[in-house]
């Protein structure tokens, strides 16, 4: 990671993992909700495997940014709050990974 932008983009990792906790634990019981709790789990691995590396590959930021985008996609077919904030929280830890790339 580039020292400047570090802070940064482990803030939005933190922030997308807490949304995609939230979003994941309040859509399980919801009726058709069970790709939006898959896609969030998905999110929540890639976005903690980077911020746990002390040296990460292009590879690794780009299937976070998949990750990311795959959520939000699926997040904003949803109107519930929790799913927006999710999206939203995904699609800046994309953009921040997509910059630390």
């Amino acid at each position: 990671m580039k020292n400047e932008n570090q802070k940064e983009l482990i803030s939005m990792l933190s922030e997308c993992v807490a949304e995609c906790k939230l979003c994941a634990e309040a859509s399980k019981n919801m009726p058709n909700m069970k790709e939006c709790v898959k896609l969030c789990n998905d999110c929540i691995v890639q976005c903690q495997q980077i911020s746990t590396q002390s040296n990460v590959s292009s590879e690794l930021y780009q299937k976070c940014m998949d990750a990311c985008n795959a959520c939000a996609d699926e997040c904003e077919k949803h109107d519930n709050s929790h799913c927006k904030k999710c999206a939203e929280a995904c699609r800046n830890c994309a953009e921040a990974c997509h910059q630390d790339a």
